[in-house]
């Protein structure tokens, strides 16, 4: 069968989109390059209609793409996607749009029972027998012309995506999940979520920066901005900028003349005058910026309680997630696990991801009960192999 023929002009791509509101619904994917620029760089878009047309506009030879990014921005219009984080993060960045009503298949197959992460590939596969040829995943997108086999592809990454959804959300429906599903949804891309990045807070995602005071993270916090806005700027990595340790390092050092910041390791040796002086700036309004402060650190008594339920928690959080068919990471990390666990003891738990929702349903409670000492674990020789037993009880998982 021949692939779609690219859609390359304003009437094409406008007469597409009009048809996807019309229909209410439409299954999108992007293609793209991330190597060496900022944003993403849009190289394809492919679109599957309910009525089984498939789509691909090519904005490498001329086709807009702001009418595709509007769909999804459209609240009349459900737009089916999988893990299209990268994806809202190009249409967010070029075209200041964020989804309204999002489906994304990866999430929904997290939630009954086919695991956290898991491909296209491996989900077409496993729930509908289609075969998705893997065989183009690494191509150039920006290169054109483009093979058939190349356009193939494409058009397979949202051929029986919609099949895809409906079968996954019939499967969510029968465990009793809408709501959870739902709820993750909001959570990851809701109005609250970040899909794009935030000068304010690309410290937070600085490797080496926990060793630094109070004053230097405030600073690392001002340089970091700085480092965002540059690469935006100039529309490279940021790490292309000023790499992270050599962040890290001035956070400390704080050098403040440009002869003490050509000493710095790392820094690119042809900084411009206005950048270093940008940098400069950034660096002495760090300094006089309030310290950012780390939370504190639990008292003695409950960091020692804390090295036993911490792998107590994580332990009871594996066991629940497998028997409700979940995978582990998609209820909490161990971090978050610690994190909740320390709020427990405290008695405060506000603010914790595990303290509302399903998340509370599944595993919350139990983990506040753990760490109050309402219950003990013990061993269970059925599955999950875990058994909670209050705290008082005999008998029952050995």
């Amino acid at each position: 069968m021949s692939p779609p023929k690219p859609i390359i002009d304003p009437a094409g791509v406008d007469a597409v989109v009009a048809e996807a509101r019309r229909q209410g619904r439409v299954a999108l994917d992007l293609e793209f390059l991330w190597e060496r620029t900022y944003a993403p760089v849009a190289c394809l878009a492919q679109l599957a209609l309910p009525s089984g047309e498939v789509h691909i506009v090519d904005p490498i030879d001329g086709a807009p793409l702001g009418p595709v990014a509007e769909l999804v921005a459209d609240p009349q219009v459900e737009v089916v996607m999988h893990a299209p984080s990268a994806d809202l993060t190009l249409l967010g960045l070029a075209h200041g749009v964020r989804p309204q009503r999002l489906v994304d298949v990866q999430i929904i197959a997290g939630f009954v029972g086919l695991g956290a992460g898991q491909g296209l590939a491996t989900l077409l596969q496993r729930v509908l027998k289609v075969r998705h040829d893997k065989g183009e995943r690494y191509t150039d997108w920006s290169k054109r012309p483009l093979s058939a086999a190349q356009l193939r592809y494409a058009a397979g990454d949202v051929d029986h995506l919609l099949e895809l959804a409906d079968e996954l959300a019939a499967r969510g429906a029968r465990l009793g999940r809408t709501d959870w599903i739902a709820e993750e949804h909001e959570r990851r891309y809701g109005p609250q979520a970040r899909l794009v990045p935030d000068p304010a807070t690309a410290w937070r995602r600085v490797k080496g920066g926990g060793r630094l005071t109070p004053q230097d993270r405030a600073v690392l916090a001002s340089i970091a901005a700085w480092r965002e806005r540059e690469a935006a700027r100039r529309d490279k990595p940021a790490s292309w900028v000023v790499p992270d340790r050599t962040l890290v390092e001035m956070a400390h050092r704080r050098p403040a003349d440009r002869q003490a910041l050509e000493g710095e390791r790392g820094l690119p040796a042809r900084m411009r005058g206005d950048e270093a002086d940008g940098l400069l700036r950034a660096i002495r309004e760090g300094a006089e910026a309030p310290p950012i402060r780390g939370g504190s650190p639990p008292p003695p008594e409950v960091q020692q309680r804390l090295e036993v339920l911490g792998p107590l928690g994580a332990v009871l959080v594996t066991a629940r997630a497998a028997a409700a068919d979940l995978a582990p990471s998609l209820v909490a990390t161990r971090d978050e696990i610690a994190a909740f666990l320390a709020a427990a003891i405290d008695g405060d738990l506000d603010g914790q991801g595990l303290a509302s929702g399903w998340r509370r349903d599944l595993v919350g409670d139990a983990l506040v009960d753990l760490a109050r000492g309402r219950i003990a674990l013990g061993v269970d020789p059925e599955r999950p192999y875990l058994a909670e037993i209050p705290r008082g009880a005999t008998g029952g998982g050995g």
